[in-house]
This record gives C-alpha cells, sequence and structure tokens, in this order.
C-alpha cells in the first residue's frame, strides 16, 4: 500500500535503519544528530547526547514514521516533551501565537519550530 507509514524499530542498529530509510541520516541531521554510529541504535545515540529518545521519536513520527520499541525510562531526566507538545498546542507557551500554517502541513511545521526553540533552549543538539 503507498499511504502505508514506514517502520522504524529502535531496537534496530542505525545502520540497518539507514539502509532501510535513506532519508533517515537526512532527518536526523535536520535535528543536529549527525555522524551516527552504525552500530549503536537511536536510544543510545540519544543517550550518548544527552538526549531524551521520545525526543527523537516524536520528531519522526511527525515526518511519517511509525516508531516502535521505544521503552520508557525512569532515569530522573527532564523530557521536554512537555514543553514541545506546550510549543505545538498552547498559545501562551512562550507568548507567541502559533504561525499560521492553514495551508501546509501544521503538523511537521509545528514540529520544525519545536525542535528549533529546542536547539536553541539547549535540550537538543544543534
Amino acid at each position: 500500500m503507498a499511504d502505508e507509514k514506514n517502520v522504524i524499530d529502535l531496537e534496530q542498529p542505525a545502520g540497518t535503519l539507514f539502509a532501510q530509510y535513506p532519508d533517515l541520516p537526512g532527518l536526523l541531521a535536520e535535528m543536529g544528530i549527525e555522524d551516527v554510529d552504525a552500530e549503536k541504535t537511536l536510544p543510545q545515540v540519544a543517550a550518548d547526547l544527552g538526549v531524551e529518545t521520545s525526543v527523537i521519536a516524536f520528531a519522526l513520527e511527525a515526518s511519517g514514521y511509525d516508531v516502535q520499541g521505544l521503552k520508557a525510562t525512569d532515569d530522573g531526566y527532564k523530557s521536554p516533551l512537555n514543553d514541545v507538545m506546550s510549543v505545538l498546542f498552547d498559545n501562551s507557551f512562550h507568548g507567541e501565537p502559533l504561525p499560521d500554517t492553514s495551508s501546509s502541513g501544521p503538523m511537521l511545521a509545528h514540529m520544525e519550530m519545536a525542535i528549533r526553540r529546542a536547539q536553541d533552549e539547549g535540550k537538543l543538539p544543534k
């Protein structure tokens, strides 16, 4: 089926995922995640960078992937996911209105804005 989502299994090594989805390295690079060790899984890459895996998973889902294998952790890390969700759905987060994206891909536009803000605030690598 042409409209079927691409499934990313986070338990697979990055090299396997890159071979299956050639656009994936570019998507990660847009998030500031480059030079990924092909032997590591995306959760391992995220841990090395000090980034919560759920942030990467959320961005991949916003790009049209179906992310599987995400395991919740209880390591005391304060995930920026609540901030990201607030940026996406709450106009009062930073006192700025959300951009008008009625003509094209509102979820992706909001996700890009949230990723940039998280990078500016040091919650994601640049």
